[in-house]
């Protein structure tokens, strides 16, 4: 039975809402906070690597840079070299000097980078012939090793050179000359005259900007990623990802769309600079996103599961004891609970119990109460009845006495001492139908002696229902009122049948005599004293007081053509 008037909600819906709003909110913040944790860790992790990746490549730079500058040192140190190249030979001596010396060390000098260099000596004074190659290329070739010796006039009126101004021992790294075109970065070093101590021209070493700043590995460092070369002035070198066309200086600005990191390099004045996309560092976060919310579903899947599972086991034993309550309500008071647990459920078992008991017993002595007082009601109607009859009998001995007819009263007699042999029956007040069958016989042929054959009954009896019982003595009151008050004409005919109806069984008494009017029966069957009632109401009491109010007499009557009346007792299975 539900509560009316409000929606009704299971009490397992309930338990499990709340089980998942206990389950998800803690779900939802460790997993908001795993998945901030971690998308930062994933952040610093890849700044770190990021890190770690620019300082290997500002070695490999630091490394290919002091290669170039060993061999421009091979030069630069070589007093024996400056002292030939700053002093003046003729004929066979200049030639001896410039084979012998100055060409190997030159050839040494070029051979010992491990990249591809063109090194040129620029002197100041025509103190030694010029060396240099006709085919020389300012491109750098794939394996090519050039080098050169010319007198400073050639480049005296290029901008880089009338701007130049070097330091004793400093070491510039510059775009000069065509350099811009061809890709290539020079470096440039005074060439000094040791006796004096002075300048005597300088040292050009070219090589290609991808030979010093290539050969780097961008892939773990996330799609997307550039890395730039850029001077001191911020100014483009180089880059392995883009043309100095294609550079833009506002990406250095752009912190919204990169992550930004600098790496100086301690061989040269010149920065590295990466820029990892800020979409590539997301999309680690997505992906971390995405197995955090993987994790929290699977994690919310098992805890419905177990919370359904928990909700179940709770609602059994409520269901339990709700079907229980619903049976008591409809008047099962014989119903328990069988619960084994050593909890709360377990106490509200016993004590369920317990009271189901007491209620069971006191209403069986209840029970047992009504029945002795509905059985002493029935012996006092019963009582009622016999004398009733035993007068009008005594009556018609009476009337046989008078006339002398000696044989039919003896017969009389006989048969009315079987009629109450069979009333009597032991004083059992429930007898079979068969028994009582017997006694409206009995009744009848004491009658058959006063009228002879002027009664006729018929008798359509199941006899599958003989063995059914009914109270005592409730036909033989119909029967006597047709014929005090039915008969009219010279026969009567009564029909006596037995049957069942679903889960009833019908006693039928019917008569073609007078008939009765509506009232006449609503009088019957109501609360009036009436002589011609008396009967009938009695029966009608006794079997209501035995099987309930649902079951007792029901008339049925046409004036003038006859009566029915139908007792109604249950049919036992």
């Amino acid at each position: 039975m539900y509560r009316s008037g409000k929606r009704y909600i299971p009490l397992r819906t309930k338990l499990l809402a709340s089980y998942i709003l206990l389950i998800l909110f803690p779900i939802i913040i460790i997993g908001s906070y795993t998945y901030y944790k971690t998308a930062s860790s994933a952040e610093q992790e890849m700044r770190n690597n990021l890190a770690v990746a620019l300082t290997q490549y500002r070695t490999q730079v630091d490394f290919r840079v002091n290669d170039i500058i060993r061999s421009s040192d091979a030069i630069f140190e070589d007093q024996v070299l400056s002292r030939n190249l700053s002093g003046y030979y003729l004929g066979g001596e200049r030639h001896r000097i410039m084979t012998q010396y100055i060409l190997p060390k030159m050839e040494s000098a070029v051979l010992l980078p491990n990249t591809e260099v063109m090194i040129s000596l620029y002197l100041d004074k025509p103190t030694i012939g010029e060396f240099y190659y006709e085919e020389r290329e300012e491109d750098l070739r794939d394996g090519s090793r050039v080098y050169g010796i010319m007198y400073s006039s050639r480049i005296k009126d290029q901008e880089w050179y009338k701007n130049l101004n070097l330091m004793y021992d400093e070491k510039l790294w510059e775009q000069v000359g065509v350099d811009k075109q061809y890709d290539n970065i020079s470096l440039l070093r005074n060439l000094i005259d040791y006796e004096i101590l002075k300048k005597i021209g300088i040292i050009k070493i070219t090589v290609k900007m991808r030979d010093v700043f290539e050969d780097f590995d961008l892939s773990n460092l996330g799609e997307g990623t550039k890395l730039i070369v850029v001077d001191h002035n911020q100014q483009y070198l180089y880059s392995s990802d883009m043309s100095e066309e294609e550079y833009d200086p506002s990406l250095l600005q752009s912190s919204e769309q990169y992550l930004q990191m600098t790496e100086d390099i301690d061989s040269v004045p010149f920065q590295l600079i990466a820029l990892v996309p800020k979409k590539s560092l997301r999309e680690g976060s997505l992906q971390v996103r995405n197995i955090t919310i993987l994790i929290c579903f699977i994690s919310l899947l098992v805890a419905v599961l177990i919370s359904f599972i928990i909700s179940k086991f709770f609602t059994l034993r409520f269901s339990k004891l709700v079907y229980s309550l619903q049976a008591f309500t409809e008047g099962d008071f014989n119903k328990r609970i069988y619960y084994r647990g050593q909890d709360e459920f377990g106490q509200i078992s016993d004590a369920f119990n317990e009271m189901a008991s007491t209620i069971q017993k006191q209403i069986d002595e209840l029970y047992i109460s009504k029945l002795e007082t509905k059985e002493a009601e029935l012996q006092i109607l019963h009582a009622q009845i016999n004398p009733h009859f035993l007068y009008n009998t005594f009556s018609s001995i009476s009337r046989m006495a008078k006339l002398g007819e000696v044989d039919k009263l003896n017969e009389m007699i006989l048969k009315l001492a079987k009629f109450y042999r069979l009333t009597l029956n032991k004083g059992e007040m429930i007898i079979p139908i068969s028994k009582e069958i017997e006694i409206i016989k009995a009744y009848l042929d004491i009658q058959n002696l006063k009228y002879g054959d002027r009664i006729v009954v018929t008798y359509e009896i199941d006899d599958l229902l003989l063995e059914q019982e009914t109270v005592k003595f409730i036909l033989q009151p119909f029967v006597e009122n047709v014929l005090e008050h039915a008969w009219y004409d010279d026969q009567i005919h009564i029909r006596l049948a037995i049957s069942r109806e679903e889960d009833r069984i019908i006693l039928a008494i019917e008569d073609n005599g007078l008939g009765m009017p509506e009232h006449t029966i609503k009088g019957i069957i109501g609360t009036s004293e009436s002589a011609i009632g008396y009967g009938i109401r009695n029966v009608d009491q006794r079997i209501k007081l035995h099987y309930g109010a649902e079951y007792g007499v029901y008339i049925e009557s046409v004036v003038g053509e006859g009566t029915v009346i139908k007792l109604m007792i249950p049919y036992a299975h």
